[in-house]
């Protein structure tokens, strides 16, 4: 299963990943007023996939720390198998409960 805000980041690096092959030429050239009209519209195109990816890289890592910030009881975990289908682990150390350990 995909932990919440994991499509957000995907798609926000991939948008993040396009800025970088249509942003760099139309904003030299936008910044030095030799801009024609084909320029400007991929300056455009590059500024809005700057700010969206940005966005949905920020939205996913919100949702995905907002799961960091509640705390996991046996209620609101998600089981990896049932708790039927687990083995007794026979090596495994009994609890004491508090009690001190004999002196040895």
């Amino acid at each position: 299963m995909q932990s919440k805000g994991t499509w957000q980041i995907a798609v926000g690096l991939i948008f993040l990943a396009a800025t970088v092959f249509v942003l760099p030429m139309p904003l030299f050239e936008v910044f030095s007023g030799i801009a024609g009209q084909g320029a400007v519209t991929l300056f455009v195109l590059g500024v809005c996939l700057l700010t969206v990816g940005l966005g949905l890289v920020a939205v996913g890592l919100h949702k995905r720390s907002r799961n960091l910030r509640t705390a996991r009881t046996y209620d609101t975990r998600e089981p990896f198998a049932s708790d039927e289908d687990r083995p007794v682990n026979p090596h495994a150390l009994p609890n004491t409960y508090g009690a001190l350990p004999p002196p040895g």
